[in-house]
């Protein structure tokens, strides 16, 4: 089932009975998506813009930052498939270049993927504009060129999602990826696992945080131990609380318009370097 802008949180768009998931009977075998608009530009996530909600009351988007990571990333695949949940990756791509076949499995997988930059600089803003406009360029080249011999419908999981490294964006480059149809993905509440804290104060914080805004978009970190170590049990105290999980997608002609753009990030792979 897929939930446009205009059918986000209404009761028609879910008003069916989707069949259970295999291994978890509280979750459905397939999730409901949530397709975010993508034509020029937007910016979605409540920590940072106004109106960048897009979710319905206690639906959960869960994302997962800094990868593909060979540690880790299989372990947090593995847990998602164990209840039906499809996430978004917002993959480096420095990383991606290194390890192509994880970026191949978290598309064979059906999760959704994003950009993340080349090399994770913590703040574009305090780049060279040309540097930065290439750590963005290099990072969407990157996982297109892991995903060039995945089948068509796997290449596709690519969205023409961006989030920037820390949250630090700028208007510049916001308006620079609005020009190519590119989304910018914030987030609405996170749980600091890139702190050295432990599993169980990821756990806590993630759900004082979802508790609090009671929607939105997770952001999480597939680098990190931590998280994989916390994350079946937040899921499943999650479901118990009554939330729901949705899958980000961009709108259904979303890299159309991304790769048809002038100077296109999405589908026009430059050369990686």
């Amino acid at each position: 089932m897929t939930v446009g802008l205009s059918l986000a949180g209404t009761s028609a768009a879910r008003a069916d009975a989707p069949r259970a998931c295999p291994t978890d009977a509280r979750m459905p075998a397939h999730e409901a998506t949530v397709a975010l608009p993508t034509r020029g530009g937007a910016a979605y996530g409540t920590m940072q813009y106004a109106k960048g909600q897009m979710l319905g009351p206690r639906e959960i988007a869960l994302t997962f930052d800094d990868g593909p990571d060979p540690k880790t990333t299989e372990r947090v695949l593995a847990i998602l498939d164990q209840h039906c949940i499809k996430a978004t990756f917002f993959m480096v791509g420095w990383y991606a270049q290194a390890r192509p076949d994880l970026v191949r499995e978290v598309a064979a997988r059906g999760h959704t993927i994003g950009t993340h930059t080349w090399f994770h600089p913590n703040n574009l803003r305090r780049l060279p504009l040309a540097d930065a406009k290439s750590q963005i360029t290099r990072g969407f080249t990157a996982v297109e060129a892991a995903l060039a011999s995945a089948p068509p419908e796997d290449q596709a999981r690519l969205a023409p999602f961006f989030r920037f490294p820390g949250l630090n964006d700028s208007k510049v480059l916001r308006t620079w990826l609005d020009a190519r149809n590119i989304a910018t993905v914030s987030c609405d509440f996170g749980a600091d696992d890139w702190l050295q804290i432990s599993g169980a104060e990821v756990y806590r914080r993630a759900l004082k945080n979802i508790d609090e805004v009671g929607r939105g978009i997770l952001i999480l970190h597939d680098t990190r131990p931590h998280t994989a170590a916390m994350l079946n049990d937040l899921i499943a105290t999650l479901e118990k609380r009554g939330y729901r999980f949705v899958q980000l997608v961009p709108e259904s002609n979303g890299r159309a318009l991304a790769a048809n753009a002038p100077d296109a990030l999405l589908g026009h792979p430059h050369a990686v370097q």
